[in-house]
Parts: C-alpha cells; sequence; structure tokens
C-alpha cells in the first residue's frame, strides 16, 4: 500500500517511540508531522478553485489514513507507549471518526511519565484526546453513561463531557438526557450520572 507523506510521517514517529521511550523524541516527532500538516495547508492559497478543491478532498483522505495507521498501531502494538501515542495523535488532529475507538479504550492507562521534557498526556491518555476532539465525543459519552456500569469507565464519561462543555451545559446534558430517557434502567443509569456531575461541577468551579 502506498502511503500518504503524512502517515509516512506518522509511521515513522510511532516507531520512533516504541525504541526511544523518552517524551523528546515524541515531542519533536509530533512537530515534524504538524508541519508536513501545515505545508499542505499553505498551498491553499496559491491554488485556483478547481485545485484548491482538489487538494482539500486529498486532505481528507489523507486523515482518514492516518486514522486507519493510528488505529492500526493502538490495536496491535505491545508498546503502550506507542498505544498512547496513537491515542494522541487521534485527538491532536481531531479525528473525529476515531472517536468510537477511544471509546472502546476509554480507561486506557498510560505508563508512568517518561524521561526527559514532560509527557503530552497523562494517566488516561484516550479522554484528553476525547476532550480535544471536542463535542462529537459526547453522544458516545452519554451512551456510555446509560449502558455502562463500570465505575472508572463512568467517571471518565462524566469528566469528558464536563471538559468538553461549559459547567452549566455538561449539567443542562445530562439532565435532558434524563429526563427524556423511557427505558427504567437505562434512566437510573443517566440519573447516576448526573449526580456525578454535579459533584464535578461543584469541585471545578
Amino acid at each position: 500500500m502506498k502511503y500518504s507523506k503524512i502517515a509516512i510521517g506518522i509511521i515513522l514517529f510511532l516507531v520512533l517511540i516504541s525504541d526511544r521511550d523518552d517524551a523528546r523524541a515524541m515531542k519533536e516527532g509530533a512537530q515534524v508531522i504538524d508541519q508536513q500538516i501545515t505545508d499542505v495547508m499553505k498551498k491553499l492559497d496559491s491554488l485556483d478553485d478547481r485545485s484548491r478543491m482538489k487538494l482539500i478532498s486529498q486532505v481528507d483522505e489523507q486523515r482518514s489514513e492516518l486514522l486507519g495507521v493510528l488505529v492500526n498501531y493502538l490495536d496491535t502494538s505491545p508498546s503502550k507507549n506507542v498505544q498512547a501515542a496513537a491515542i494522541y495523535m487521534i485527538g491532536r488532529h481531531r479525528l473525529s471518526d476515531g472517536v468510537d475507538e477511544l471509546m472502546r479504550h476509554i480507561d486506557f492507562q498510560s505508563d508512568e511519565p517518561l524521561r526527559g521534557a514532560l509527557p503530552l498526556w497523562e494517566k488516561f491518555p484516550s479522554m484528553e484526546a476525547l476532550i480535544t476532539i471536542g463535542n462529537p465525543s459526547v453522544k458516545p459519552c452519554l451512551e456510555l453513561l446509560a449502558t455502562d456500569e463500570n465505575d472508572l469507565h463512568r467517571t471518565l464519561a462524566v469528566k469528558v463531557i464536563r471538559y468538553v462543555e461549559s459547567a452549566d451545559v455538561a449539567l443542562f446534558v445530562l439532565q435532558q438526557a434524563q429526563a427524556s430517557e423511557k427505558d427504567v434502567k437505562r434512566k437510573e443509569m443517566l440519573a447516576d450520572a448526573l449526580d456525578r456531575m454535579q459533584k464535578l461541577v461543584k469541585e471545578t468551579r
């Protein structure tokens, strides 16, 4: 399969950190990939409408390709650093089509902070990536809160909604979801989520 320059950059970045478990390597790799994307976007101003649309279409294709590469590494790599980096890049580039994959790994825990520069992610990188992606993460988190009894999953999903939205909007979203739910079990689960959100908002205002 022929990969774009951006996808190749991602692959090299992930391979690099699998061999060098230090935060400096991760930061350098991320900067190279960002520069590749910036170079592509800078071309837009110098193109006619037809060429511009063609380039935008290519960027869309590259984003899809990029997500495929990252998900593959997330699902298959034996290195927690590589998995964490893949999660981080999904969030950094706001690849909203990867939200379901991040939800599957919402409780993934990265290793202890690496030596060198400050790490690019904290203990739960999937939660951070979902927050970075923003609004597309809210609905899947609501569904988790209506169905998943795992305490950690629920805590993380509540935090995603809280930090994607303002405090008042986060409360409103859960209130509306709970009030409109007809299924008794799901309604109880959402009531618990609302209680968690109220406590979190009180702690973070």
